[in-house]
């Protein structure tokens, strides 16, 4: 075990190495509570951001983008446009594995984000239980395993279940490397500084606001006493580094990409600037009371539900939380520097999920210790049961709409979009009306515009789509009456543009 300030007594250190049967159970109850909804469309909670990664993804597999410019579908220039936000790593995994193996897309995008959850509650397991012992272990796994928003962005076509993944492997992996000791220069042990280095460099390909984690990376490579002196930790220090630079290369080319003097101005769908800018007027909010509020309501709530909050705040009762109190201070840097962001899309909380769970299973530890110290007896299984059992309820409590559920102003999509594949060629843009979002026109597997319904002077925006080669207009849920109707069913209409 790595032997930092606080570490926990040595006893705790000894661990087994084979996985015992909570590990395999903690696997399997991960898997099954997101593997309910995964042959739903991506429609309901955050169609949009789906959607613009399933484009992504269908994009560059099928031969329309290169890696270094993730494309969509919505035309912009006469172009299909490009999103230039993040290096998209998980989509370009679904993608390959979508080319190579067939299938449906939208269920390989859930079933990426289904393997980085479960990955990530390995990895949590693990980590834990080399710092904290057995029982933090469990109780800070099945806390990430149960965590609400976990569930819910845990079966999503989204990049926010492998961010959780990238993340715990970073310190995993660091931290087995320092656990080296004398021995950080064999062979065996310098791999484990490799994959922590490549497991940085795709966290922060992912999110750029991830660079908060060089904090306490840095931070345990420091507090590290190694007997060989410096040279091992200024060769971790290095890595870390090193790790920066395809994320500074790849940011910096789209942030030129994007510039608005630029040649590609026009074809830029999203981009890293615009976030940026976005974010510039938002901290005002960092002075508003609601702010609070709706923080720990989420922590509350979706985050850690009531029975994670608890758990976590005891945490604090087990001095081996600072061992972690500096990737918790960063974690509060990060929800300071995006205020707008944690505010509005509860997703964001994804990032700061694994030190709440950590602090969770500290927590249990200590309630365990003080209320029934000793090994595990018949008397406190009921008890153990009935919180496990009240922690599941609260989960599906916050999960089951925005995970499961199809809302019924989406549910017109499938056939609309089914429909204006037979009426129109494969490259033939359309123009689609469902609210502000892009799904419609994913589902249409064709390029063309999502139009709002209330967009100012309409008929001058459909007749500029009509010059560039639109016929058809689809419009599912609450729209404008168009003339020349040409299907209808439930919910959904589909009319031909005038010559």
């Amino acid at each position: 075990m790595t032997q930092l300030g606080g570490s926990a007594p040595s006893a705790q250190s000894a661990q087994a190495r084979h996985f015992p049967r909570v590990f395999w159970g903690l696997l399997a109850l991960t898997a099954a509570v997101r593997l309910l909804g995964i042959t739903r469309p991506l429609l309901g909670n955050f169609a949009t951001k789906n959607c613009v990664y399933a484009m992504i993804a269908r994009n560059w597999a099928e031969g329309r983008a290169g890696l270094f410019s993730p494309t969509v579908d919505v035309l912009k220039g006469g172009s299909r446009s490009w999103h230039m936000l993040e290096f998209p790593v998980s989509a370009y995994l679904t993608g390959g594995l979508w080319k190579m193996l067939g299938g449906s897309l939208e269920v390989w995008g859930r079933a990426t984000a289904v393997v980085f959850s479960v990955g990530s509650v390995a990895i949590m397991y693990l980590f834990v239980r080399r710092r904290h012992g057995h029982s933090a272990a469990t109780a800070a796994a099945l806390a990430l395993a149960l965590a609400p928003v976990s569930i819910i962005y845990g079966q999503s076509f989204m990049l926010e279940a492998s961010l959780v993944f990238f993340t715990l492997a970073t310190f995993y992996t660091l931290d087995r490397w320092l656990d080296a000791g004398d021995g950080w220069l064999d062979l065996r042990h310098l791999g484990w500084l490799l994959a922590a280095g490549v497991s940085l460099a795709l966290l922060l390909l992912t999110k750029i606001y991830m660079l908060v984690v060089l904090l306490p990376l840095a931070a345990e490579v420091v507090r590290w006493r190694p007997a060989a002196g410096r040279r091992p930790r200024c060769a971790a220090l290095a890595v870390l580094l090193v790790s920066i630079l395809p994320a500074a290369v790849w940011y910096a080319f789209a942030y030129r990409t994007a510039s608005p003097e630029g040649p590609f101005a026009e074809r830029i769908f999203y981009s890293v600037r615009q976030s940026g800018e976005a974010q510039l007027a938002a901290f005002r909010l960092l002075w508003s009371p609601d702010f609070y509020r709706q923080i720990l309501d989420n922590l509350t709530g979706v985050v850690l539900t009531p029975i994670g909050f608890v758990l976590a705040l005891a945490g604090l009762l087990d001095r081996q939380w600072r061992q972690h109190a500096v990737w918790l201070l960063a974690m509060l840097l990060l929800l300071a520097a995006l205020p707008r962001k944690f505010h509005e899309m509860n997703y964001y909380y994804l990032a700061v999920l694994p030190p709440l769970c950590i602090m969770a299973g500290l927590g249990w530890q200590v309630i365990r210790e003080r209320v029934c110290p000793g090994p595990t007896n018949l008397r406190s299984v009921p008890a153990v049961a009935g919180l496990l059992l009240a922690a599941l309820l609260f989960s599906f409590r916050y999960t089951a709409r925005p995970a499961f559920v199809t809302p019924q102003e989406d549910r017109g999509v499938l056939e609309a979009a089914r429909l204006v594949q037979q009426l129109t060629a494969e490259d033939e843009p359309v123009v689609t009306m469902h609210g502000t979002t892009i799904n419609l026109l994913y589902y249409c597997r064709r390029p063309g515009w999502a139009v709002a319904p209330d967009a100012p002077e309409l008929e001058a925006v459909l007749e500029d789509c009509r010059r560039q080669g639109a016929r058809y207009v689809v419009v599912v849920g609450e729209g404008p009456i168009l003339p020349s109707l040409v299907a209808c069913g439930e919910d959904f209409r589909i009319h031909r543009l005038p010559e």
